[in-house]
């Protein structure tokens, strides 16, 4: 007896890729025989909610249509609800967004005929799924689920510029002209950050935290990320300039960056980060959507939710 799932679609996804898209993934649910319902979102963190609702409703396996932020949307509605453990719910993502980073560490196949099939095949593994308490613009606290990586320092402050352009349209000449005007205008935020017992301070170009190995549309900055083994990845440069980061961008694609001299990773249980006195306070993404700033403090939630790998 296979369960039915609900499918929730972004049909604003990877540029319209998700509407379009519908019609084969509805003929081949149909070919398939499998039992399914539709959700669309209408606007932003709606996914979160179709989600929530869907476990209320009774659904037990639930996917995403969408890219990475759809994915996140969702795993946030199935994490938060509080009808089942979290363990108990199937997720899978049919991927069809422009940077698809959270399937090339499970070698899910970029295609949603084949994530399909793979639906019906059941294969599943349990997954860490990541937990970060952090602060809004006003200061007051929040707190999210994520499925990837999140981004403090330079990563959040390109997705901030990034999410805020989306509204223009994008396309590569705009994204590139938008990676440039931020390094020109960026200042490497001062704090402490403590790695489970081990502290650093100052100056902090960038840090990625995180239970999958790639983000930022290919970049690999925690190479030794592991999606089940309930520690937090951790790659933090210090006291490294622009430029170097510049000269070094083959290094972040190949899964090198971390033998850079001013590269620190670690794999820890939790993560802490507060601004020093005085300083700027960081920014904070994950999985691609732009969050808060510090304080924050980053674990994992070990095998949390399982998801639907080959």
């Amino acid at each position: 007896m296979h369960h039915p799932w609900i499918i929730i679609v972004n049909p604003t996804a990877g540029s319209g890729k998700g509407r379009q898209q519908w019609s084969q993934v509805q003929q081949q649910l149909e070919q398939q025989g499998m039992t399914y319902e539709v959700a669309w979102t209408t606007h932003a963190q709606h996914a979160m909610d179709l989600a929530e609702q869907a476990v209320h409703q009774g659904y037990r396996c639930i996917a995403a249509m969408g890219g990475d932020g759809t994915a996140h949307e969702v795993v946030n509605g199935l994490c938060r609800q509080q009808q089942v453990p979290s363990q108990d719910l199937v997720f899978a993502l049919l991927p069809v967004g422009t940077g698809n980073d959270w399937i090339k560490t499970h070698g899910i196949p970029n295609d949603c005929r084949a994530v399909l099939a793979l639906m019906q095949a059941g294969r599943t593994l349990l997954h860490d799924i990541g937990y970060i308490h952090y602060h809004n613009a006003a200061g007051q606290p929040q707190s999210r689920y994520f499925l990837n990586v999140a981004g403090l320092g330079y990563d959040a402050f390109v997705t901030k510029a990034s999410n805020e352009r989306r509204r223009f349209g994008s396309n590569t000449f705009t994204y590139f002209y938008l990676i440039l005007s931020c390094l020109l205008r960026y200042r490497p935020p001062r704090m402490r950050v403590t790695l489970d017992h081990e502290v650093v301070e100052g100056a902090i170009f960038s840090m990625a935290v995180g239970q999958g190995r790639y983000n930022g549309g290919g970049a690999q900055v925690v190479p030794h990320a592991l999606p089940d083994d309930g520690r937090v990845a951790v790659t933090a440069f210090q006291d490294i300039s622009t430029w170097e980061v510049v000269r070094h961008t083959p290094k972040f694609y190949d899964g090198t960056i971390t033998s850079h001299p001013k590269a620190i990773d670690r794999q820890v249980v939790a993560v802490q980060v507060a601004p020093l006195l005085g300083a700027r306070p960081a920014l904070i993404e994950a999985d691609g959507e732009y969050l808060g700033q510090v304080p924050a403090r980053f674990e994992m939630l070990p095998k949390a939710l399982r998801v639907v790998v080959p």
